[in-house]
């Protein structure tokens, strides 16, 4: 096409670029779909700690959050163990070079206890903007992508303390222009925690990412017991016949809410009826079409909830290979489902609950961070740093079981395939892995590793 207005010609020239920088973008711990996977494509297949890297970028210490990555920077929150402080870092994309580090406040060095939280494990979010962190003490803070500071401040100062055993691990939202954080938490603190300001309350936060002002506080009710209250998960959204819900997911209740005023919409649980008392939650919700799959805690059924505004129901229950801590990854009409225990990969039928390929994945270490699917490959990381690339043949776009034999029988043809598996070291390795076009990002205790072209 002859484009003869110049103005025309510039306009179209940086939409076009604009839109690849998008598709190259992972803004959210969950990444540009809030599902883990992306459109990205060239992934690379066999890497190892020397084999082609394009840099490795040592990191001060430790932590469970993601990479974000967004144009020429990625977003990172980390441990410091010398001081003690959760930092802020953001690194240049192409050479791995940290550009700037800022202190968010004070974390904690408790792995030999077996928190291995640090206080780093909310992973940062990130708009053309600005990029807002969040530590596991409270501290919100936001910055322009040069690392200006635009504003800060302490939710626990403000709402009161987390009431978490293992410590605060949600990553904050963004979403319709406004920052949502959940604090699903006990009624009651630790015996040994240092009360400053008790808070019994769980809550969905609403914020102005521009000035930091909360927007509201919901109040989420429940009727779990002890530790069953807890949420370690993130909130999703969802849009569905024109509504906009935020799914939470915790204290034995998926619920939807209103993003405007926090109000719930609908609620759905009946995972645990004899109110057992030690059921934490961490796996988020994923929106798969019109299904919402719920984890219950401790390796319970997974669930495949349909709500529209009329009804909420449970449209099928999956009780074998589910997961306790990984959250599931949803891409080209499927589910990807890891038990990280037995480590073990299933690609899931959303629609049926039917499982259609399982592989179990080699090593002996447990697999907390949540597995990543692009370019027909899945993304997985197990607590040593052993990175596994797995393929996936047979793969299409079509989610629902076919009518006739034929068709069922194409469905049932989806295979896992080892690719590669290399150890990226670094324990505890806990993050998840970012796919953005021709590169991943592998972010262990002790480097950040850009991997591929």
């Amino acid at each position: 096409m002859l484009v003869r207005n110049r103005s025309l010609y510039l306009f179209l020239l940086i939409s076009f670029y604009s839109t690849i920088a998008l598709s190259e973008d992972w803004p959210h711990w969950r990444g540009p779909d809030f599902n883990g996977s992306s459109k990205a494509t060239n992934l690379p297949v066999r890497f190892s700690q020397t084999e082609n890297i394009k840099w490795a970028a040592a990191l001060p210490g430790p932590a469970a959050s993601t990479p974000i990555v967004m144009g020429e920077l990625i977003f990172l929150t980390t441990f410091e163990p010398e001081q003690t402080n959760v930092l802020a870092l953001a690194i240049e994309r192409a050479s791995g070079d940290v550009c700037w580090q800022r202190v968010l406040g004070k974390g904690e060095n408790d792995r030999q206890g077996g928190m291995e939280n640090y206080m780093a494990s909310p992973s940062p979010v990130v708009d053309e903007q600005r990029v807002i962190f969040f530590s596991g003490r409270g501290e919100l803070v936001a910055f322009s992508h040069d690392g200006d500071e635009q504003w800060r401040w302490n939710i626990q100062e403000k709402y009161g303390d987390f009431n978490y055993m293992w410590g605060y691990g949600s990553s904050p939202l963004l979403f319709g222009g406004r920052l949502f954080i959940q604090v699903l938490h006990r009624d009651q603190p630790y015996p040994q925690q240092k009360i400053r300001k008790q808070s019994p309350e769980s809550y969905l936060l609403a914020i102005d990412p521009s000035n930091g002002e909360p927007i509201y506080q919901h109040k989420r009710i429940t009727d779990a017991i002890g530790e069953t209250r807890e949420g370690y998960s993130t909130p999703i959204p969802r849009v569905i016949d024109g509504r906009e819900e935020i799914l939470v997911v915790g204290g034995d209740y998926l619920t939807a809410h209103d993003p405007q005023t926090g109000s719930e919409l609908w609620r759905f649980g009946d995972w645990n009826p004899q109110k057992i008392t030690h059921w934490r939650l961490i796996p988020s919700p994923v929106v798969a079409g019109d299904v919402i799959l719920a984890a219950a805690p401790k390796h319970g059924p997974v669930m495949g909830v349909v709500a529209t505004s009329r009804k909420v129901s449970s449209r099928w229950e999956l009780d074998r290979d589910t997961t306790d801590t990984p959250t599931p990854a949803y891409y080209k009409g499927r589910v990807f489902l890891l038990n990280g225990k037995k480590r073990i990969l299933s690609c899931v039928d959303p629609q049926a609950g039917k499982t259609l390929a399982t592989l179990r994945l080699p090593g002996a270490r447990y697999m907390r961070a949540s597995p990543t699917v692009a370019d027909d490959k899945v993304y997985c990381m197990n607590a040593d740093g052993e990175v596994f690339v797995v393929g996936i043949k047979g793969l299409g776009e079509k989610s629902q079981l076919g009518d006739t034999q034929s068709q069922r029988d194409t469905e049932d043809a989806i295979q896992f395939q080892l690719l590669h598996q290399t150890n990226m070291g670094g324990y505890p390795a806990r993050s998840t892995i970012v796919a953005v076009n021709r590169q991943v990002f592998i972010r262990t205790s002790e480097a950040l590793y850009c991997v591929g072209d």
